[in-house]
Order: structure tokens, then C-alpha cells, then sequence
């Protein structure tokens, strides 16, 4: 037999060793790095919304984050159910539709958490289009779902398979300690903004119209305008030729004619 034939024989067995290897690790961890990811992408969009702690800057590039770990999760996914179809874990229409051929309850949550997950990603994908028409609670509505997403597939990956060891489970707790964390600063900052605008709206009623404003950071006082009103008499006063009367404590000025002596004058 040629060396050549025994070399191509060994490469494809290593070649299939590797690639034997690679789908049990990715049938181990895929749906790991799924979570990880979605646990990412929902605490960087709940803390792109701060505004007491984060710069705009800042926000930025939370934001950027934020889609980045989202297209990661939906590759994962991807990956995710490749296998198991591939492995025969499950039918590929129970990969769509979910409590259907006859999948476990874990699995079929599962199968609702992707779901959500596309549905998500499809909004944020077309965010521009929601912002742009009238309909934009229609996209905050289902984007939200990311709140419903992430509890599912944190159930779905502790039920469903094998059972998982005590570093799994420590792993899933500090996830969900984190996202609590953050959806805890997205509503402490909510409550701040709002009673922040709150105020706003009671000074701007108790302030009496016409009143000069406080002053700003710097000191100055913001210059009031006139109004409406005041703007017109001025302006019909110009245009008549009006002249103010003369305070009353201001002495009268005698007219000059021409000849006269002026007291205390010369000639």
C-alpha cells in the first residue's frame, strides 16, 4: 500500500476524530454560550438606558455591546439547534414550532425561548423603521420580549438534557443575580428621571408668568422676555411718535426766545 494512501487514510481519521470531538463540545456548551450570550445582551440593554450613572459616551458603546452580544447569541443558537437536529435530539419541526412531535416540556420551552429570541432580534434589526412611524410602543412592546426570553432559557437549560453539575447551576445563579441587578438600576433610574420631571412640571406651575427665572449653574440669571403683549404696545408706541410723560418729580425746563435775558445771565 503507498504511503500516500496511508497518510490520506490517517488524515481523514484524524480529521473525523476532531470533528467527532467538536460536535460533543459544541453539544455540551452551545447551548451555554447561548445563555451566557442572552445574559449579556439583556444586562448591557437594561444598562444602555441609565442616565445616573453612564455618560453619554458611555451609552454608546453599552449600546454597541448590547448588539454585539445579541448577534452572538443568535449564532449560538444556531449552532445550538444544528446539533441537536444533527445528533436526532430532536425533530426539526419541534426547532420551530413548539409542543409539537411530541418534545419534552423543557425542550418545547426551549423551542419558545428561540422564538423570542428571532423576534427580538428582528425588532432591534428594524428599530429605524418602528422609530420613524407612529407605531413606536409597537416596538418597545416587542422588543420587551427579551424579558420573557431569558427566564424561559434559563429554565429550559437546567431542565432539559442532562443534569447539570454544581458549577452550572452556581453559573445560572450569578447570571440571574446579575440581571437582577441591572433591571434593579434601570428602575431606580426610571424613578429618578421621573420625579426629576416631576419637579420640573411643579415649579413651572408655581412660577407666575412674566417672573424671572432662577438662576442658572453659573450664577447668571436668565434674561426674561417680554411678552406678547408688552411686545406690541412697544412696538404701536414707536410707530405713533408717543412720548412718555416726564416724571413728576423732574423740574420744568422754561422755553428759550430768541432776545430775552435768561436770569443770571449776561446780554
Amino acid at each position: 500500500m503507498p504511503a500516500s494512501v496511508l497518510l490520506a487514510g490517517a488524515a481523514v481519521h484524524g480529521a473525523s476524530a476532531v470533528g467527532r470531538q467538536v460536535v460533543a463540545f459544541l453539544d455540551y456548551f452551545a447551548g451555554v454560550f447561548t445563555l451566557l450570550s442572552l445574559t449579556a445582551a439583556v444586562v448591557s440593554g437594561l444598562a444602555a438606558t441609565d442616565r445616573l450613572f453612564l455618560t453619554p459616551r458611555l451609552r454608546v458603546a453599552v449600546q454597541s455591546m448590547h448588539r454585539a452580544t445579541a448577534v452572538a447569541a443568535l449564532g449560538f443558537l444556531a449552532v445550538h439547534i444544528a446539533v441537536k437536529v444533527a445528533e436526532r435530539h430532536c425533530d426539526p419541526l419541534s426547532t420551530v414550532l413548539p409542543f409539537t412531535g411530541g418534545t419534552a416540556l423543557a425542550v418545547s420551552l426551549g423551542t419558545v425561548s428561540a422564538d423570542l429570541l428571532v423576534l427580538v432580534a428582528a425588532t432591534g434589526a428594524f428599530r429605524g423603521r418602528f422609530a420613524g412611524s407612529r407605531h413606536a410602543w409597537l416596538w418597545r412592546v416587542l422588543h420587551a420580549g427579551a424579558y420573557a426570553c431569558w427566564p424561559i432559557a434559563l429554565v429550559h437549560g437546567l431542565a432539559a438534557g442532562r443534569a447539570a453539575h454544581a458549577w452550572v447551576l452556581w453559573g445560572y445563579g450569578l447570571c440571574a443575580a446579575v440581571v437582577a441587578l441591572a433591571l434593579l438600576v434601570r428602575t431606580l433610574s426610571w424613578v429618578g428621571h421621573r420625579r426629576t420631571v416631576t419637579r420640573h412640571r411643579r415649579r413651572s406651575k408655581a412660577q407666575p408668568a412674566g417672573a424671572p427665572l432662577p438662576a442658572t449653574a453659573h450664577g447668571a440669571a436668565t434674561p426674561v422676555l417680554p411678552t406678547t403683549a408688552q411686545a406690541a404696545s412697544a412696538h404701536a408706541t414707536v410707530r405713533t411718535g408717543a412720548v412718555r410723560r416726564r416724571p413728576l418729580h423732574a423740574a420744568p425746563v422754561p422755553p428759550s426766545r430768541p432776545g430775552l435775558v435768561q436770569p443770571g445771565g449776561g446780554l
